[in-house]
């Protein structure tokens, strides 16, 4: 039996520099310089020419289609480094639900003001990043949204879990305190010259790539517009491009690829990926964000969508059940929380 369609996110980074110089990251850049990814790999660097609000405004709105995703994200980067941030994700509309992921550095008001003027609405989702935001600031900035009904009751604020540090678990902890269902996360990339994620040579290593049948549940979109097909290939001047967003340009994106350098690919992408043997077809990775379309799976979007109050509760709940349930799993990889 065939697989269901993919659950599908539209991630558009409106630039992929961000004013935080977290040493976990490797988007540490100026605005307007190339970014170059902190691991060996060869790959080296995107430009971070970016389009306008207007071209973007005008290129998502008539996209044709729309229906085909799940949700539209604006990311980064922190996307609200984007001089008309404000004016993109309010004047956008037409899909079926639209999601920032950013932290919070930016005015909070503004967007809030700036959805009531346009009658549109977003959903929130903040990433707290202990090494440069400051606590009470960006609860009081959580509390803002929350009372506006912004702040997203799915993922409230996400927090990184280093292997060798104790913020992220101390900090969640705290915003607990606060009324705030905080997720922690796998750092999914290079931390101290180490990927900390995937666990087998060759998949998701800069030693050794594999040839595979590859899938992703993710269309990025590079700051010029490019769709292109997984997250790391927007850190590739070379990438194959399905089309752009802002010139109306598409290319049927394929449901699967076979792919010759797995390992160089996953750094960047491993959560929302699959990979498959190209001959038998066996699973030989699967990120924790790979979702069909199943019943399950339209509910829980259904749930996000309406973003309802018990989302993070319940979000919790199901991960601590999967993680004591699920053994070790060297294929099938689940959230910490």
């Amino acid at each position: 039996m065939p697989d269901a369609p993919l659950s599908k996110i539209m991630d558009v980074s409106l630039t992929r520099s961000c004013n935080y110089d977290c040493s976990y990251c490797n988007q540490r850049q100026e605005l307007d310089k190339p970014m170059f990814d902190m691991s060996e790999s060869k790959r080296k660097m995107v430009s971070n020419k970016r389009r306008t609000g207007a071209e973007w405004i005008a290129g998502l709105n008539a996209f044709p289609y729309k229906d085909d995703y799940d949700k539209l994200l604006f990311s980064g980067g922190e996307p609200s480094l984007h001089g008309e941030f404000v004016d993109i994700v309010t004047r956008v509309k037409g899909w079926r639900m639209k999601v920032i992921v950013t932290n919070l550095s930016f005015d909070v008001a503004k967007l809030i003001a700036g959805c009531h003027q346009e009658k549109t609405r977003v959903i929130v989702q903040p990433s707290f990043h202990f090494e440069f935001a400051e606590f009470e600031e960006f609860c009081g900035k959580m509390d803002l949204l929350r009372s506006a009904s912004f702040l997203s009751n799915f993922i409230p604020v996400s927090i990184v879990n280093l292997p060798d540090r104790e913020e992220g678990e101390n900090f969640r902890n705290k915003f607990k305190a606060r009324g705030y269902e905080a997720s922690l996360y796998r750092f999914e990339g290079y931390y101290k010259g180490k990927f900390s994620y995937a666990p087998l040579d060759g998949y998701g290593g800069i030693k050794e790539t594999k040839e595979v049948l590859y899938s992703s549940c993710v269309q990025p979109v590079k700051p010029n517009g490019d769709i292109v097909y997984c997250t790391t290939d927007t850190y590739s001047e070379t990438s194959v491009a399905y089309g752009n967003i802002c010139d109306q340009k598409f290319v049927a994106i394929p449901r699967e690829i076979k792919i010759q350098n797995y390992g160089n690919r996953h750094i960047s992408a491993a959560s929302w990926t699959r990979a498959r043997n190209p001959v038998s077809g066996e699973p030989i990775w699967q990120g924790k964000n790979y979702r069909h379309r199943t019943p399950m799976n339209r509910l829980r979007v259904f749930a996000e969508e309406k973003n309802y109050p018990w989302l993070a509760s319940a979000k919790h709940f199901a991960n601590v059940v999967q993680n004591k349930l699920k053994k070790p799993d060297a294929v099938n990889q689940t959230n910490l929380d």
